[in-house]
């Protein structure tokens, strides 16, 4: 790959069920209690109809993103990691700059493509 962090991987890490959500809840409701199992709050926000693309970050550190996106048809969590670099330190214009890349806005329009990039799903 050519990508400057190398590899990408979804790795999923719970469901609206896990957090004790029903699948009728709001996506605000569905955030805002992900954020809060993070203590965190999200500095970056884009919104698919399928899929939202989360930079949660540690408040007043600027250089303690995360990326995760959830998929909103399946209810899921997933961390996004990379192979190679940091994946839990980013700033703000890093989660632009991997967005760019790694055409991620793609894949929260269309989580269902996340699947080959899995693997491991069925462990979770």
């Amino acid at each position: 790959m050519s990508e400057s962090r190398g590899a990408i991987r979804f790795d999923p890490l719970f469901t609206t069920a896990d957090i004790g959500l029903g699948q009728d809840a709001s996506v605000e409701h569905v955030v805002k209690a992900f954020l809060n199992v993070g203590e965190a709050l999200a500095s970056r926000w884009i919104e698919m109809p399928r899929g939202i693309l989360l930079l949660q970050s540690v408040p007043d550190e600027p250089a303690s993103g995360a990326i995760y996106l959830y998929d909103r048809d399946r209810h899921i969590f997933y961390f996004v990691s990379f192979l190679n670099g940091q994946d839990d330190r980013l700033t703000v214009s890093e989660f632009d700059q991997l967005v760019a890349e790694y055409d991620l806005v793609s894949l929260a329009a269309n989580p269902h493509l996340l699947l080959p990039c899995l693997g491991k799903m069925g462990q979770a």
